[in-house]
């Protein structure tokens, strides 16, 4: 009888040890989805209801992505003007951009009004440190002749 309880304890650990490690894994596939501002698979939200998700989770975590995250999350959404605004978050709300960041969201802004918008806040914020031909570079992506020809003009003139 007391081999019998013991295969019997010992079935039981190795079921309960299997379903366990089944649900760690499970755990952390969910927090790496939460990590990742992923709408949770189960969700029956509607497209307009994940594109607020992942914005609402976009700006809780907004002080601890990178912008290479940051754009990621942009991309997961479903309306192209919910992804303009989510990088418009990457541009304006990161603590640790950069002027390759910033240059980076520039490029991947997806109306010329934004992309020149995003330019000359590239321009304004690093003023200070960009050099002369970085700041000719970004005058000459504008999309629109009169923001090339203002910027172009700022580079020549207004760098600090």
């Amino acid at each position: 009888m007391n081999s019998r309880w013991l295969k019997i304890v010992f079935a039981v650990l190795t079921i309960t040890s299997i379903y366990s490690a089944g649900a760690t894994a499970s755990t952390e596939r969910s927090s790496n989805r939460q990590e990742l501002c992923e709408v949770p698979r189960n969700s029956k939200l509607a497209m307009d209801q994940r594109d607020n998700w992942r914005m609402n989770c976009l700006k809780r975590k907004k002080s601890e992505i990178t912008v290479t995250q940051c754009l990621n999350m942009a991309k997961a959404m479903e309306y192209s003007n919910n992804a303009e605004d989510a990088r418009l978050v990457c541009l304006y709300d990161l603590k640790k951009l950069t002027l390759k960041g910033c240059a980076t969201i520039a490029k991947q802004m997806e109306y010329a009004d934004s992309g020149d918008e995003t330019k000359w806040h590239c321009l304004r914020e690093f003023s200070s440190t960009i050099s002369k031909k970085q700041c000719d570079t970004f005058a000459k992506s504008m999309a629109y002749p009169p923001n090339t020809d203002r910027a172009l003009y700022f580079c020549e003139n207004e760098l600090k």
